[in-house]
């Protein structure tokens, strides 16, 4: 193997782009760096040339490195391949970003960005996921490459047992119940830090209604179990950040508050790396087990995220809140006047704070399993494969502390 030679990881040479100008320089006072992330959200860590020590236990797409993802978020910016590079063009099509192509494992769009034919025929080919925000941060859809892992048998085997009432209900149990566990989890870790907040009556009431989902007579139950158990989690929430990003508990389409703003959009991420990873174990986002199985969502996706969303959204969110990361300005109204979305340096700080969670190593979460939290997505996905597929098997969520 010829060793890597170590360039750049994001800088446009006049003859890589023949005919091209040559991108603007940084204004007075700003690095580099942030030039090139100033509406473009590009995390650093993911375009440099090394490569880290394969995992293993697991290795998503058979690469050693899932983490190269580029994020772009600037209206009309445009992403187009040429001479091996992925290239982010400005709205005013002068190139901003250059990227080797082959440092790039999953693109995340938020707006009014465009991606050439090529560029998509390119992501699918290779097999590189491009994810679709809102400019609100919704989860639109994605494009997804064929995988080897899809075949019919499996996904027979899968609409049987979404079609099967008795025979998802245990699972669907487990998934609630990993959940309100991580929940309680989040709490405790947040609440000792915070001597005057009272997090315990709020934990004793989740531990209450994760006893009572044993007992759940269907998913219906279990979902009223949930969302009764969430209601307590973020009113306790709410109770441990500064006064100037305080939230009144969850709001939703649209969110009221920096806070809800902040889960919304992360929750849209974190659905889409729980789509890809169904998709690579070779499982129909679609088909649900603790959600109804419908033709307008991935309700799979929407089982396989729900224990996330604490261990690694929520965490994140109130980190970024309690240590002032996330601050009121970033906060911009919603054009209708109803609600609150993200502004441009309130999605970077969410997406710098999500990647590096998602990026940190894990050890003991999954029996003999070990490696980022990202990869602890997909190989939870091939273990829910395994509880949908192969009956007697048990599946439990993730053991964090």
């Amino acid at each position: 193997m010829r060793p890597h030679r170590r360039r750049p990881a994001v800088r446009i040479r006049p003859a890589q782009l023949p005919g091209r100008r040559p991108r603007a320089e940084p204004e007075p006072g700003e690095d580099h760096d942030d030039h090139l992330r100033r509406g473009l959200l590009l995390p650093r860590s993911r375009l440099l040339p090394h490569r880290p020590a394969v995992d293993p236990h697991h290795d998503i797409k058979g690469r050693p490195n899932p983490d190269k993802v580029v994020y772009v978020g600037r209206d009309g910016a445009r992403l187009h391949v040429t001479k091996g590079r992925l290239i982010v063009d400005g709205a005013d099509g002068l190139p901003q970003v250059s990227i080797p192509r082959q440092a790039v494992s999953r693109i995340v769009l938020t707006g009014a960005v465009g991606l050439s034919a090529g560029a998509r025929s390119w992501a699918l080919y290779n097999d590189i996921d491009v994810v679709f925000l809102s400019r609100r941060g919704s989860y639109l859809g994605q494009l997804s490459g064929l995988r080897d892992t899809a075949n019919a048998r499996r996904l027979l085997t899968q609409a049987a047992f979404a079609a099967d009432d008795g025979a998802r209900l245990p699972l669907a149990r487990a998934i609630v119940r990993a959940k309100l566990r991580h929940q309680i989890g989040v709490l405790h870790r947040i609440g000792r830090r915070d001597s005057g907040a009272d997090i315990g009556g709020a934990c004793t009431a989740i531990r209450q209604l994760s006893e009572d989902v044993a007992h759940a007579a269907d998913t219906d139950e279990l979902m009223g179990l949930e969302g009764a158990a969430s209601t307590g989690y973020f009113e306790a929430l709410s109770r441990l950040v500064p006064e100037d990003v305080a939230f009144q508990g969850r709001s939703r389409r649209p969110p009221k508050d920096l806070a809800n703003a902040a889960f919304s959009y992360a929750y849209a991420i974190l659905l889409a790396e729980c789509t890809g990873a169904l998709i690579a174990a070779g499982l129909e986002p679609s088909l649900g087990v603790l959600h109804a199985s419908t033709d307008k969502r991935p309700s799979l996706s929407l089982g396989l995220m729900e224990e996330f969303r604490p261990l690694l959204v929520d965490r994140t969110v109130m980190a970024l809140l309690r240590s002032q990361r996330l601050r009121p300005e970033h906060a911009i109204d919603s054009p209708d006047g109803e609600g609150v979305w993200l502004g441009p340096e309130g999605k970077k700080a969410l997406v710098d704070g999500y990647e590096a969670t998602l990026q940190r190593q894990v050890k003991g979460a999954l029996p003999g399993f070990a490696g980022t939290w990202r990869r602890h997505i997909h190989h939870q996905a091939q273990l829910l494969g395994r509880a949908i597929t192969e009956p007697g098997y048990e599946w439990t969520g993730a053991a964090w502390r």
